[in-house]
């Protein structure tokens, strides 16, 4: 791999030249918010954070753009009450010219992030931000991406300037390509990660287009394990959306799931039933059903029933209501249950805790 330094010469070159064109028009925002909790399965009870999203532009005179973004962060921390240390995260530089752009910091491994294939494809194990950042120690992730002639191409590398990563010892590792375009109604893309320490190398192609109202994506993928191919259709019935996919994995096990979607109005439900291993479905499947009424003046009620059959103790329930209090706040009462959640939190899709919960929160 090319050293760090070449790719840092060529970021403080590229803004460099820019800057010595014109002169930049700096810029700082804020935006933030913050949330007061009670829940009764928690050790302490109550609960508090706060978060403050700092976004730095300066636009060159030459069409350039540069935008530095970073949150900090005020969590409770249990013993230090409201004296604990204001902490930063998600810094991302970003460097913009036209439609290429250059970013580094806490972002997404391109083809992790963009490929949007066929459910159950057990070959797609693109590494995230976990492998990229935690496992190999890795600096940042550096995201180039463009576009040519209608298509969109970007490619990643995990950055560690100060010896290598922890995995292969290299300062620009861990690449993931990803393009897409569209052929006249034919959308196409292709994601590629290159062999990583213990993870896999991976080819993965899909194409998506519709017929006769019906949207159908076909996609394949190999991380050299296990090959998947799959296929995924959704169609709409008036307010319903009903969908499926199939998907069938060479070295693993295939699965399959249906869903339906209904939105008309106030009222909102969506229920699936999905198969992690066709031959043992009745050990493998989860199932739900998801709902929300706007009752209406700011308030919303929502309810839900998961099952998943892969873990002991797996019915997940919760009701909960939302009410718009206005200018940005919100009231939160909700009521969750799932013994198979360890963490007792992120319940359901609105992600709620375990237990009783109200909170007010803030939006600035």
């Amino acid at each position: 791999m090319k050293s760090i330094l070449l790719t840092s010469t060529a970021l403080v070159a590229f803004a460099g030249a820019a800057a010595a064109d014109g002169h930049a028009t700096p810029g700082i925002g804020f935006a933030g918010e913050a949330e007061l909790g009670y829940n009764d399965d928690i050790e302490d009870g109550f609960y508090w954070s706060a978060d403050v999203d700092v976004t730095a532009t300066a636009a060159l005179d030459n069409g350039v753009v540069a935008t530095a973004t970073f949150g900090l962060n005020i969590v409770d921390e249990g013993e230090e009450g409201l004296g604990n240390p204001v902490t930063s995260s998600d810094y991302v530089l970003t460097v913009e010219a036209g439609s290429s752009k250059l970013s580094f910091g806490d972002v997404d491994p391109v083809a992790e992030d963009r490929a949007g294939l066929v459910d159950g494809m057990e070959a797609e194990t693109f590494n995230d931000q976990d492998t990229h950042l935690i496992t190999a120690d890795f600096e940042g992730i550096l995201v180039g991406e463009t576009e040519i002639a209608g298509f969109s191409a970007a490619v990643s590398f995990g950055v560690d300037g100060e010896g290598g990563n922890d995995l292969t010892g290299e300062d620009l590792d861990a690449m993931q390509v990803y393009v897409s375009g569209s052929f006249g109604s034919v959308d196409v893309e292709f994601a590629y990660q290159e062999e990583f320490g213990p993870t896999p190398e991976i080819y993965a192609v899909g194409v998506s287009t519709s017929v006769a109202g019906a949207d159908i994506t076909v996609a394949y993928a190999d991380n050299t394990a296990v090959t998947s191919t799959g296929i995924q259709i959704s169609y709409p019935v008036g307010p319903v959306t009903v969908g499926g996919y199939y998907t069938m994995n060479d070295g693993g096990s295939d699965d399959y799931g249906l869903s339906a979607e209904y939105a008309d109005g106030p009222i909102a439900v969506e229920a699936f039933y999905d198969v992690a291993d066709a031959d043992n479905a009745d050990t493998s499947d989860s199932y739900g059903v998801e709902g929300s009424y706007d009752v209406g003046n700011g308030l919303t009620v929502l309810a839900g029933y998961l099952v998943n059959d892969e873990s002991a103790d797996s019915d997940a329930y919760y009701v909960a209501g939302e009410y718009d209090l206005g200018g940005g706040a919100e009231l939160l009462v909700s009521y969750a249950e799932d013994e198979g959640n360890v963490g007792n939190d992120e319940i359901g899709d609105p992600e709620y805790l375990h237990g009783t919960t109200v909170q007010v929160s803030f939006t600035f």
